[in-house]
């Protein structure tokens, strides 16, 4: 299931296909309302290859990807997507970025060897919090899993996959920080070195959820204003919406 594909300003520009479905509930999370309502459309494999080529060869992009919700949790659908773009991929000197939590390939060491069965294939693995406390109370998911997303990086290391890992430091404290740094060094420095930083965005729906929880982000960035709050100014910010 989609429900939407578009070309983006992302890697330098990229057609992408947003899926519906997630094997977690972020509360930052920007697919929130099609991912927790299931709003969509179901599409074939050969039918997403198919869109994400006509975007790619119009905007003239050399990346195309699947993000949104969660793509593993459909995998055999993911292989076979990745199976019709191979010829294309190819040709092109294209490449195709899977975007994932990366829990079920840390789980499941055979996706990892599935996926290297491709070629023109990267990996960008969003981990959840710098440690399984934060990914607790980001996720509502046990912190148990939140080792599965390091073990995916190794595992698709092994693999020769290329990989990075991303994290939204807005909701990580100085130690949490330093730590999941050492934890990224002992699978493979490169990872330290190629780690992505995000902030959170502070969109309106994502703020309500983020204030009913009690999760305050030491930093984040107001879109439309453009404006960047600390911990207090957000603090402030759920006062005021608490008054709507």
């Amino acid at each position: 299931m989609y429900y939407r594909f578009r070309a983006s300003r992302f890697y330098g520009g990229s057609a992408t296909a947003d899926a519906v479905g997630c094997n977690l509930r972020c509360l930052y999370c920007w697919s929130w309302r099609f991912n927790s309502r299931l709003e969509g459309v179901f599409y074939s494999p050969k039918e997403v290859a198919s869109k994400l080529v006509a975007i790619a060869e119009d905007k003239g992009y050399k990346v195309v990807r699947i993000s949104g919700g969660e793509p593993t949790i459909a995998f055999t659908h993911l292989t076979q997507v990745l199976e019709h773009l191979q010829k294309y991929l190819r040709n092109k000197k294209s490449l195709f970025i899977l975007e994932t939590n990366g829990i079920l390939i840390g789980y499941r060491r055979d996706y990892a060897e599935l996926l290297s069965m491709f070629s023109n294939i990267a990996v960008r693995i969003s981990i959840k919090g710098c440690s399984e406390e934060e990914f607790e109370k980001i996720t509502g998911a046990d912190k148990v899993f939140f080792s599965f997303q390091l073990q995916a990086l190794k595992n698709l290391l092994d693999y020769n996959i290329k990989v990075w890992p991303v994290v939204t430091v807005s909701f990580c404290n100085t130690r949490s920080l330093a730590s999941l740094l050492e934890r990224l060094a002992r699978i493979d420095e490169n990872l330290v070195a190629g780690l992505e930083y995000e902030y959170f965005k502070a969109y309106p729906a994502s703020v309500k959820r983020l204030c009913k929880a009690g999760l305050l982000p030491w930093f984040s960035i107001l879109v439309k204003e453009r404006k960047v709050l600390n911990s207090n100014e957000f603090r402030e910010l759920c006062r005021r919406y608490s008054q709507t």
